[in-house]
This record gives structure tokens, C-alpha cells and sequence, in this order.
């Protein structure tokens, strides 16, 4: 009897011991993902300074290449918005779990059906027939 007991108690940590592993696994990676977008955040709004910087000091200079500095601005806030949505995304799959997998599930789907049709229409290949030439004649 001790030892139907032990097996069973051996089993069902041998079942739930990954779901425990998988959970901080998952955790553990949006942790990271969190300080990823964080550094990105931090580099992004740099490289805005030094873009502005950059635009400030070559002010009245000739050539002033102030156009390099607006665009070192314009792609770092573009980054910005960018870790912003993506940030606000996390933040909703996080707190709405439901929601969010019916999303990804949806997404998922979709993306499978359009597969499935882009690889069956890549199959059918129209069979083109040759051009029939009349039968050789007489030389002329």
C-alpha cells in the first residue's frame, strides 16, 4: 500500500512538475522581454537627444547637414512608438489571458487557412497547351 502510494505521489509530481517549469519559464521571458524593451526604450530616447544635439550645434554652420540629425530624430521616435505599442500589447496579454488567447488563436487560424489556400492554388498549374502548327507542306 506505501508503495501505490509513493508512485502515485511520484506521478503526479512527474505531471506537474512542468507545468510549474513552463510557467516561470514563461514568466521568466516576459521578465526579459521587459528589460529588453526597457534598454531599447532608454536607447531610443538617446539617440532622440543626440539627434537633437546634433541639430542644435550645427545651427548657422554651412553645410549645416541638419538633415542627418532630423532623421536620426524622426527614426527614434519612430522607435519609441513603436516599444510603446509593443509594451501596451504585453501589458494586455498579461492582464486579459482569455482575450489574448482568443486573439492569438484567431490570428493563428487565419494565418493557417490563408496556407492552405496559397499552397493548394500553387499546385494547380495550367497546362498550356503548344501551338499546333499546320502539318510541313511542299517547299516553296
Amino acid at each position: 500500500m506505501r508503495y501505490l502510494s509513493s508512485l502515485t505521489s511520484v506521478a503526479f509530481l512527474l505531471y506537474a512538475v512542468p507545468t510549474v517549469v513552463a510557467a516561470q519559464t514563461i514568466t521568466q521571458a516576459v521578465g526579459l522581454f521587459n528589460v529588453f524593451v526597457g534598454l531599447m526604450l532608454t536607447i531610443a530616447l538617446l539617440a532622440w537627444a543626440t539627434g537633437f544635439v546634433v541639430w542644435w550645434v550645427r545651427l548657422g554652420t554651412w553645410p549645416s547637414y541638419r538633415t542627418e540629425a532630423i532623421t536620426i530624430m524622426e527614426w527614434s521616435v519612430v522607435i519609441l512608438f513603436v516599444l510603446v505599442v509593443l509594451l501596451g500589447i504585453v501589458q494586455f496579454f498579461q492582464e486579459h489571458r482569455r482575450a489574448a488567447a482568443y486573439i492569438v488563436s484567431t490570428i493563428v487560424l487565419v494565418l493557417l487557412i490563408g496556407a492552405i489556400v496559397v499552397i493548394a492554388t500553387k499546385g494547380k498549374k495550367e497546362v498550356k497547351k503548344e501551338e499546333q502548327r499546320p502539318p510541313p507542306g511542299p517547299p516553296r
